[in-house]
């Protein structure tokens, strides 16, 4: 019992002596700081033990805003694929009740996105915040910016995220018929070859798939876009899933010329029995003149959105009007969400509340490091992203228009 005793009182002495710390070095936790017009809130995570690739594990986690302060219980974990080769990991943190992070919305579940390929720290959160503002039914993460201590340590400047779950996209236990699966891989032709896991081949994440397990209705969904007539399919795919949401994830792809979101990164759900299917974008660094990787694309590879079996299908109906909606949809938003002035605006004013905090991220974190492509500074990956954002925007309109 003594022990037990001692370790807390040592674990709360940590606390002590980091937060401490962490209000006295070169990155300073302070209500001076907490005053001035560039401040952006601070997560300090505080654990005994190594953080762990494969599950979450008890932390405290201070949080500090204007001067507010909570320190709270959570459980943490990195996260990511790919990216795990970088040395600055994200987070998936989650909180023992929920919190507002940045101004969004209180949650217990968040992503601390490292973005450390993009220089911008502006890619995710421009296509998620574009995608919601096209239609209030589209579902995409709320973001800010933050910076994050490990233990005291500075890490560096973060994206915090929503994590896309069912309660963040309003699904509950009793909306009867609802699901949710990440990256289900219905545009492929053979899809439970893609994943291994028998069990969960479409990765469902809503309901619990041990308590009702919906794979009959993915199967239902893809051997519909693949195989039904083209009868059934123009009388039925209403039905079945949102084109005024598929339409616009369709233009949001062809914004950003995501090429990765095609098969992958995307969420697909049902809020019940009555409401067809939709999409949530997730994962958008494969974007805005940058590859996945980071090697600089200014359209010199084009998303190749024709082989999904869905979008080709929707284009190729002679009933549908799929073609014209798109093209009507794309010239309302390019009067205004979509003009070229907007979109500047929405990247310069992320700027404004980054510029403050960049120096110390590329101090920590060089922006000559072997992981990237060249050595471009913060404003010179703004202007490739202005650059082209310029040309894709005209050539979409003629694109658009032309399609058929």
């Amino acid at each position: 019992m003594i022990m037990i005793h001692l370790s807390r009182f040592i674990f709360f002495l940590g606390f002590i002596v980091s937060l401490i710390s962490s209000c006295s070095d070169a990155n300073p936790v302070s209500l001076k700081e907490a005053d001035r017009n560039e401040y952006i809130p601070i997560i300090n995570i505080q654990t005994l033990n190594p953080i762990s690739w494969d599950k979450k594990d008890s932390c405290q986690a201070i949080y500090v805003e204007n001067g507010y302060r909570v320190e709270l219980p959570a459980s943490v974990k990195y996260r990511g694929g790919i990216s795990s080769r970088y040395g600055k990991h994200s987070f998936s943190i989650e909180f023992s009740e929920d919190i507002s992070i940045a101004g969004i919305e209180a949650d217990d579940d968040w992503i601390l996105n490292a973005s450390y390929i993009d220089k911008t720290f502006q890619r995710h959160k421009l296509s998620y915040d574009l995608f919601r503002l096209m239609n209030p039914n589209n579902i995409a993460a709320k973001c800010n910016y933050v910076k994050v201590f490990l233990n005291g340590k500075y890490e560096g400047l973060y994206v915090a995220m929503q994590e896309v779950n069912a309660s963040m996209i309003g699904i509950y236990k009793e909306n009867r018929g609802a699901v949710l699966f990440k990256d289900p891989p219905i545009f492929y032709k053979e899809p439970l070859n893609i994943f291994k896991d028998s069990i969960n081949p479409y990765q469902q994440k809503f309901p619990k798939i041990q308590e009702n397990n919906r794979k009959s209705f993915m199967d239902d969904f893809h051997t519909f876009i693949f195989e039904s007539f083209d009868s059934d399919f123009d009388a039925n795919i209403n039905n079945r899933i949102d084109l005024d949401n598929v339409i616009d994830w369709h233009l949001i792809l062809l914004l950003s010329n995501n090429d990765d979101g095609l098969f992958k990164n995307f969420y697909s759900y049902k809020l019940d029995d009555s409401t067809p299917m939709r999409i949530a974008i997730w994962d958008y660094d494969h974007s805005y003149g940058r590859d996945g990787d980071g090697a600089l694309n200014m359209m010199e590879r084009e998303i190749r959105w024709k082989r999904i079996i869905l979008l080709k299908r929707l284009m190729e109906s002679k009933k549908l009007n799929y073609s014209e909606r798109l093209n009507k949809r794309w010239s309302e938003l390019r009067t205004g969400l979509y003009s070229r002035s907007n979109i500047e605006m929405m990247i310069d004013e992320n700027t404004k509340i980054l510029r403050p905090h960049l120096k110390e991220n590329f101090k920590k974190w060089p922006l000559k490091s072997k992981w990237y492509e060249d050595e471009n500074t913060y404003d010179q990956e703004i202007q490739i992203m202005k650059k082209y954002l310029s040309r894709r925007l005209m050539y979409l309109d003629d694109y658009i228009e032309n399609l058929d």
